[in-house]
């Protein structure tokens, strides 16, 4: 097939949009459950206080006020909870406006995606046939539909990209400008994609190697990116003194090697993360071609290998906290990947019907990856009591939202509090002193917990505290407190 133009390119691409909305559909209105529900949970707390309590971007609260402290928490700056918060304010407060809201910003990644292919190859077919195997990347398909900070990084810092490349083209400011917008607000959503600026650092040190002048590159490309990047930086030079004991500080160093753990770590990352979550089976084949065809001519774009080397020097120092568990801390990964991707799909366009090959593997990749990711949104795979998915309703009902409760047991922090839509004292195990509960009932006007832990609520000293138990649901009981009589008395 010769080179299409950008509308019927478009058209291509918006049909396999349309089928992956219809496919993720199912979960329009399914609240937050599944893999990696506790983090989405801990984004949804955020977006839930901008909404009901205290709209200030600056304050982004959580549901815990444990130790008496206040439920604020700044990690990264909120700037998607907060817009979606806004959007959910003018519409109404409801999931299908956070999945929507996510799913857009996917399509913000694709556009930018789109761009970058055809600064490469000058070719819009194979640019929307990579965009469209970017969207069923198994981690991307999933994280589009779901509420987490780091899509939205993800959709700003491949909007940089564009704009560099396109900035290397046109020498034109605006594009500049758009470009440092767009890594500002990828490096406020998330830190890490800081990172991507290692492709402006390298073309600045490129033009310098040729010769260009030193001080005129600092004052028209290095100076601007670096004065629009100031708010991100001031944001985290504010808040990270706050993050002790958050394990992506000390990455690899943080606790005591352990070579098996480590082993079992790589060997992971070599069966499922980058097979099997970042890429799948069906585009194999594609990634192999393309690695072939890029190695062949890296020096053409050597830019690449910057990209490919700053997010493996990431993983190098965030190994251990990665791990097995956290697929979506590699998101950065699918800058390069589907690159990758990109020069398979441009060496097959060279054949005669190349194009259907490919075309083929984008309808296999669009049935294989929403086939295999179903289960991800499984409530037994959520980490905690399944009773708090079955009864969540009857739970939330139970008590007032307003009434500050005691939530025992959430390994997650926030999962329980959430779907129940309560806010207080949460805590992770079978440990509750007893003169904690004592501290809570009397000091900060607790009248109320959710409890699936008998060795709490059974035990003898708790029965003092115990007036009576509203609701049993499963494992679940919901408690009203009280204070012990002597005690009244006193």
């Amino acid at each position: 097939m010769k080179n299409i133009g950008k509308g019927a390119a478009s058209l291509i691409l918006l049909s396999f949009v349309g089928m992956s909305f219809i496919q993720h559909t199912q979960f329009l209105d399914l609240e937050v459950q599944g893999i990696h529900s506790w983090r989405q949970s801990q984004t949804m707390w955020n977006i839930r206080n901008f909404v009901r309590h205290d709209n200030n971007i600056c304050n982004p609260r959580i549901n815990k006020f444990n130790g008496g402290k206040s439920n604020i928490l700044r990690y990264e700056f909120p700037l998607m909870q907060w817009t979606i918060a806004q959007v959910q304010k003018a519409i109404n407060e409801e999931i299908r406006v956070v999945r929507i809201m996510m799913f857009l910003m996917g399509l913000l990644t694709l556009f930018s995606f789109t761009l970058i292919v055809k600064e490469l190859f000058d070719d819009w077919l194979t640019a929307v046939l990579s965009a469209v195997l970017l969207q069923y990347s198994p981690v991307f398909y999933y994280y589009t539909w779901n509420p987490l900070p780091d899509s939205w990084a993800l959709s700003f810092g491949f909007l940089y990209l564009a704009f560099v490349f396109i900035h290397c083209k046109s020498q034109k400011t605006q594009h500049l400008l758009i470009a440092s917008i767009a890594l500002t607000a990828a490096t406020l959503c998330k830190l890490p994609y800081l990172m991507f600026s290692i492709v402006s650092i390298f073309f600045f040190l490129s033009d310098l190697y040729q010769g260009r002048d030193l001080l005129g590159k600092l004052r028209t490309y290095a100076l601007p990116q670096f004065v629009i990047l100031l708010p991100a930086i001031a944001w985290y030079i504010w808040v990270m003194p706050g993050w002790k004991g958050n394990p992506i500080l000390t990455g690899q160093l943080g606790d005591a090697f352990d070579l098996s753990e480590y082993i079992n770590i790589l060997r992971f990352h070599r069966t499922t993360m980058f097979p099997r979550i970042l890429t799948s089976p069906p585009i194999w084949i594609l990634v192999i071609i393309g690695l072939v065809t890029y190695v062949k001519r890296w020096r053409r774009k050597p830019w690449v290998l910057s990209l490919v080397g700053i997010t493996l020097l990431y993983l190098i120092l965030e190994f251990k906290p990665i791990g097995v568990v956290h697929d979506y801390y590699m998101l950065p990964f699918l800058s390069w990947i589907f690159i990758i991707v990109a020069y398979g799909v441009s060496y097959l366009r060279k054949w005669k019907y190349g194009y259907l090959i490919v075309l083929a593997v984008c309808i296999w990749s669009s049935l294989y990856t929403a086939s295999t990711m179903q289960s991800f949104w499984d409530y037994e795979k959520s980490g905690i009591n399944n009773d708090i998915f079955l009864y969540s309703e009857e739970l939330k009902d139970a008590v007032p939202n307003d009434e500050h409760c005691i939530v025992l047991r959430d390994k997650t922090d926030h999962l329980f509090s959430y779907r129940i839509d309560k806010m207080g004292y949460t805590f992770r195990y079978d440990h509750l002193p007893i003169g904690w509960i004592d501290d809570m009932v009397r000091n900060y006007d607790v009248r109320y917990m959710y409890s699936d832990s008998r060795e709490v609520d059974e035990s003898a000293d708790f029965q003092k505290y115990l007036k009576r138990v509203m609701l049993q649901k499963g494992s679940i009981k919901v408690i009203e407190l009280q204070l012990p009589v002597s005690i009244i008395d006193k």
